[in-house]
């Protein structure tokens, strides 16, 4: 019974191995490169020269009306020396001295003004390239009469390799 059995197995096991797949070789009758369009971004710094403000100066210094008061204030207070309102003098001198000293510091005061220089300033930019890249080669070859076309990475040559697939037909 034993030998039945691997007979039958023998039987089948065939039709299926020996399906008919074998290799040929077919003539390439045309290639044409296939590219495709590749954006990308590069930084890179871009520098200006700018107008900035370097310094400020003029006008009425606080310095004059200060000092004055503090003068006007010695004054006061010397005045009323051999008086009791030494405290009130030197408060009214202080208050005169004050007023009196801005009044000559704003007419002798240099006018304000501005300077201005030059500075670099960089900022970074994406500059946007793109580029043509060779993907593939679209090739059409012949077998049996019968013309195909397939997508391969590489060039290829006068033939391209084709596998021959044979089964039955029911």
């Amino acid at each position: 019974m034993k030998k039945r059995h691997l007979f039958a197995a023998g039987v089948l096991v065939p039709s299926v191995t020996f399906a008919g797949v074998a290799y040929d070789q077919a003539p390439v009758v045309g290639v044409e490169p296939l590219y495709e369009t590749v954006s990308y971004t590069v930084p890179r710094q871009q520098c200006s020269e700018q107008r900035v403000q370097t310094g400020s100066g003029g006008g009425t210094s606080p310095a004059i009306p200060l000092l004055a008061a503090v003068a006007g204030g010695a004054l006061g207070s010397a005045v009323a020396h051999g008086h009791n309102n030494k405290q009130a003098g030197a408060a009214i001198g202080a208050v005169v001295g004050g007023v009196v000293g801005y009044d000559v510091a704003r007419r002798n005061a240099a006018p304000p003004y501005v300077t201005y220089g030059s500075q670099e300033v960089c900022t970074e930019v994406q500059d946007i390239h793109e580029e043509e890249r060779l993907t593939g080669y679209r090739v059409r070859y012949v077998y049996l009469g019968q013309t195909y076309t397939t997508v391969t990475r590489n060039q290829p040559g006068e033939t391209v390799r084709v596998r021959v697939d044979v089964s039955p037909a029911f």
